[in-house]
């Protein structure tokens, strides 16, 4: 009995007493109790929402237009650039064969009915003059001065037919040579530098739409007046040949969006004549 109550009082007494603990020896989960969690893994389903699914198709949609795009703008820009390229080269091919047999023309006189005349006839869509030969090759007559005739035909574009006035009788059964320039041009139009009035006059050369010296009647000077000699013809006209000669195409140019025709600019050739074989 008496053991009991003195438990009993004991425990009165324990928990009838205050504790007073000082703040500094308090630690925050003094402060503020928590009650004991247990660790538990959170558990996340596993793969995507449909709308994440949606989002990133159009992502990749959107990706694949502008790649495609890209790619489309790249082509046609190269295409572009080979086009351009291709003509280019068509063009200076053009204009070194122009060149070639334009700046070697050579004033061969040609017999007319009773009198010799200058081979140069210049029309406003096509010429016709004699040149010195380029180059001493295989070819027949290749030696020789060579007529060349220049026009557009329909269906062949600008070609340049040669002949070979000087050649015997034996070659007469050789034809005519028919090379094309160009089978884009659809018309060609020729302007000529021709000098004006008398060499004393001085006065600046015009522009002509034609020349032909056979039918130039402007009167020469002592100096340039020729005298025929005995048995030789006299010469029609004179012999004067034009300083220079321009040539403006028009071409057949093909593009994405259909065929159009293009005006090259002018092409002026200078005329060295004197030269002699």
């Amino acid at each position: 009995m008496w053991c009991s109550k003195q438990v009993s009082s004991f425990e009165f007494l324990v928990s009838s007493s205050t504790f007073q603990v000082s703040d500094k020896s308090r630690t925050p989960e003094t402060r503020n109790p928590k009650p004991e969690t247990r660790n538990l893994e959170l558990r996340t389903p596993h793969g995507f929402t449909l709308i994440e699914v949606l989002i990133s198709l159009t992502i990749l949609s959107l990706i694949f237009v502008a790649v495609l795009g890209a790619i489309q703008v790249g082509a046609k820009s190269w295409e572009s650039g080979e086009a351009r390229a291709e003509e280019s080269q068509r063009n200076r091919t053009l204009v070194e064969t122009l060149a070639r047999d334009l700046t070697m023309i050579h004033p061969l006189r040609v017999k007319e009915q009773d009198k010799d005349v200058i081979a140069f006839h210049g029309k406003s869509d096509s010429l016709k003059f004699a040149t010195l030969p380029q180059s001493y090759g295989a070819e027949p007559f290749s030696h020789m001065v060579r007529i060349v005739a220049y026009a557009v035909e329909s269906g062949r574009g600008l070609v340049a037919t040669g002949s070979y006035p000087l050649a015997t009788q034996a070659s007469a059964s050789f034809e005519d040579s028919v090379k094309p320039l160009d089978e884009r041009a659809l018309q060609a139009r020729f302007r000529y530098l021709v000098p004006e009035g008398r060499p004393e006059e001085n006065l600046p050369p015009a522009w002509r739409d034609s020349w032909d010296p056979s039918q130039d009647e402007t009167p020469q000077p002592p100096a340039r007046r020729f005298v025929p000699a005995q048995g030789q013809r006299a010469l029609k006209g004179s012999d004067r040949m034009p300083l220079a000669v321009e040539l403006t195409l028009t071409i057949r140019q093909t593009k994405s969006s259909g065929l159009r025709e293009l005006i090259l600019p002018p092409l002026v050739f200078p005329v060295q004549v004197g030269r002699t074989l």
